[in-house]
């Protein structure tokens, strides 16, 4: 591993310990980071940048020249968060207490900034991915469900290589449902760890992973919720029949008579479009929805087949049905199964002129991580603290390459 160490207390093993900690962040792609990296001495290009993602133009028929915009697509990329891990001792501790450093602290302080950035990057990008299979707070047991999931991710032109990271009881639920196939691929080695290994169901690599987000569904008493008005388009759409509600952004629904396109042949999927909601919304009777993907009808980046019909039907996922039907609000983990350019996670090197402090770096080109260790002696109080910084940002890109799993 190419790795840049300055001080002999923290070692390589925070970075793979890190590594080995970010089993969803390890899938996503994590190629934007060059942005902030290897600038000019001086130069700064903020806390976000714009990266361009790819439409697909749409195809004309005939001899006569058919011009149509250039759709010039971005998405806003940040980093959010400056992570740290921090401990201190005096200089007689140094001298009498203080002892295999690295087993005890910079190796858990990689495990633990490693949990955290992939707790994060869970919460952060599963509300955006609106394509989902399972119901609410119930796990998935048959093998069916997965495979339907990911023909829907193909019939949208999902690229293949895609990656199913599961929470542990979701991974534990379809491994247990497959007990009885003794030929699947790596068998045996499935049932020795409790985990897929290898490609199933159309799926190329499983992993568990116990930072997975949790969602709580938003709820509403006795609604048939309803399109209210026809040729609504773009990112919000007004609808009637409510009841009492209180929904939560990540909830998501689908509108009956509306499916999705396939972003690049513009065909009919045969399946319905699903939306997920972006902010929460409460009241009664109305509601004005905000949600993705915009519904788009014409153009590079049609993502419908049609406007919905005035009155249509809405379901909400987990909801009871359409017809006076309710919503209880319930808990449930969500599990991710995505091509890695569905989502970015960047990862910027941190300032290292900082006056009067040892500062020093561990970056791992395999690990794909910049961390910043800084420690400093306090004359007044004969203490040494130390810090390892990380400065980190995560972001949906092209989140109609993912599909979320509903569990218990």
């Amino acid at each position: 591993m190419n790795t840049t160490i300055t001080p002999t207390w923290v070692s390589k093993d925070t970075a793979m310990f890190w590594q080995n900690s970010i089993r969803l962040i390890n899938q996503a792609d994590r190629g934007y980071g060059k942005e902030w990296q290897n600038l000019p001495e001086g130069a700064k290009i903020g806390y976000t940048v714009q990266q361009r993602v790819p439409t697909a133009p749409t195809v004309s028929e005939g001899q006569a020249l058919q011009i149509q915009p250039y759709i010039n697509q971005t998405v806003p990329i940040s980093l959010t968060h400056q992570l740290q891990v921090a401990c201190g001792w005096s200089t007689a501790d140094d001298t009498v207490v203080i002892e295999e450093v690295q087993d005890r602290w910079t190796r858990p302080a990689g495990k633990s900034l490693g949990a955290k950035c992939d707790s994060l990057f869970g919460q952060e990008v599963y509300k955006s991915v609106y394509n989902t299979i399972g119901t609410p707070g119930s796990p998935i047991t048959d093998n069916a469900t997965f495979m339907n999931g990911v023909a829907r991710l193909a019939n949208i032109g999902a690229a293949e290589d895609l990656s199913a990271v599961l929470d542990p009881k979701a991974m534990a639920q379809i491994v247990a449902a497959n007990f009885a196939i003794f030929n699947l691929p790596g068998g045996n080695r499935n049932f020795k760890t409790g985990q897929f290994s290898g490609e199933q169901f159309g799926i190329d690599e499983w992993f568990q992973d116990p930072y997975m987000p949790t969602h709580t569904t938003g709820s509403f008493t006795a609604s048939t919720p309803v399109i209210s008005g026809a040729n609504q388009t773009g990112s919000t759409l007004a609808i009637s029949g409510m009841g009492t509600y209180a929904l939560k952004a990540g909830d998501t629904f689908k509108i009956a008579g509306l499916n999705s396109v396939n972003p690049v042949g513009k065909n009919d999927t045969g399946d319905l479009a699903e939306f997920s909601l972006s902010v929460d919304v409460a009241g009664s009777s109305t509601a004005t929805l905000t949600f993705t993907p915009p519904i788009i009808l014409t153009g590079p980046l049609q993502s419908v087949v049609a406007a919905p019909a005035n009155g249509a039907a809405i379901t909400f996922t987990g909801a009871s049905g359409t017809v006076g039907a309710t919503m209880t609000a319930t808990t449930s983990k969500q599990s991710l199964i995505f091509n890695p350019s569905a989502f970015a996670f960047v990862n910027a090197p941190l300032a290292k002129k900082l006056a009067g402090a040892e500062v020093g770096t561990v970056r791992d080109a395999e690990a794909k991580v910049s961390m910043r260790y800084v420690e400093q002696y306090n004359i007044q109080t004969d203490q040494e603290p130390r810090r390892i910084d990380m400065l980190v940002g995560n972001a949906p890109v092209q989140p109609y390459f993912a599909l979320r799993a509903w569990g218990a």
